[in-house]
């Protein structure tokens, strides 16, 4: 399939420009040959950014699209809950998909097949082009939890002020060595949450220390090895901060496994709240995040777009979170982060 990428490059501009001038960006000033320019390309290499659009006009699939990274992360069933029940208030059908092996294109073909009218996207694995490349197409989509300034909608948690409150959670308890597991991919949320610890603890006057900073997938296992790592560098730790629930467990398994014990010797606080969380030993500390009113929205968000309403905000952030304080912290334990 042709690009956006490959149409700006035959002519010569940047993907943005090719972006706002078929989309007849009003605001866009270029002079008559750039223009042009981007014409013979579009037409040399027979690009159809239209080509979804009208398909749609042909018929409706009654179905919209969830996309999310892999079905094993119970921290989605919340977001799907809140989805299914706007959904079917519309008279629609929910599909969800996850985006293992997938690619922006397989997305794009949803609509484009007419197997769905409009996406729900809280995946992690459109780039910057894919962005444009939906906007291009004109796809009815909205992404779920994650930011993009070139996306045309999106609904996504505080997540740098929540993990902020949670570090300061820690901060209160007399805990100044604290190590934040973040993700070991490049993505929005685990960003957003790194940069709410480190704001945290430059607001308290702690310096962060790289030797305490270390990077784990979104699973438990990754989250053992992630914690197991820490433990082996013999660094005075009294809490940890990770930004999922999921490393969280991994973590708590590690540190009991090297017979520390939680929250006496570690404290940990994880992102994100789910039922595991008041049944795990010890009961977990989180930040919580109503997941479910943010698959309303975004849902409620894309049906709008769907009938092309006229939006006033369609790039919303959820400021309302809560740090949700159980026995997995407890305040600095001064034997320990002096030893």
């Amino acid at each position: 399939m042709v690009t956006l990428k490959d149409v700006a490059k035959e002519a010569g501009v940047g993907i943005t420009t090719v972006s706002r001038f078929l989309n007849k960006d009003k605001t866009l000033n270029i002079p008559m040959t750039t223009q042009e320019r981007i014409l013979n390309a579009v037409e040399k290499l027979n690009y159809k950014p239209n080509a979804v659009a009208r398909s749609l006009k042909l018929g409706k699939s009654k179905v919209i699209a969830l996309i999310i990274p892999d079905f094993t992360n119970f921290v989605y069933n919340e977001i799907i809950s809140g989805v299914e029940e706007t959904v079917q208030k519309y008279g629609y059908h929910l599909t969800v998909l996850s985006d293992s092996n997938q690619t922006s294109e397989s997305f794009v073909n949803l609509v484009f097949e007419g197997r769905a009218d409009g996406i729900l996207i809280a995946s992690n694995i459109l780039t910057d082009e894919d962005i444009l490349n939906f906007n291009a197409f004109n796809i009815p989509y909205v992404l779920i939890n994650r930011m993009n300034k070139n996306a045309k909608a999106f609904v996504a948690a505080d997540d740098e002020n929540a993990a902020k409150a949670a570090v300061e959670t820690l901060i209160k308890k007399g805990h100044n060595q604290i190590a934040i597991i973040t993700s070991i991919n490049d993505m929005d949320t685990s960003n957003r949450r790194f940069k709410g610890y480190r704001n945290a603890l430059e607001m308290h006057g702690i310096d962060i220390n790289p030797n305490i900073v270390v990077k784990s997938e979104f699973t438990e296992k990754s989250g053992y090895y992630a914690m197991k790592e820490l433990l082996n560098k013999g660094l005075d730790i009294s809490a940890v901060f990770a930004v999922n629930v999921r490393i969280a467990f991994g973590a708590i398994a590690a540190i009991k496994n090297s017979g520390l014990n939680v929250p006496k010797d570690i404290s940990v606080i994880g992102f994100h709240h789910t039922p595991i969380c008041e049944v795990f030993e010890p009961t977990l500390t989180t930040v919580r995040v109503d997941l479910k009113e943010m698959g309303i929205q975004s849902t409620e968000l894309l049906f709008s777009l769907m009938k092309k309403k006229t939006i006033k905000n369609s790039h919303i952030i959820l400021e309302e979170f809560e740090v949700s304080e159980k026995n997995s912290t407890g305040v600095v334990n001064v034997e320990v982060a002096h030893d």
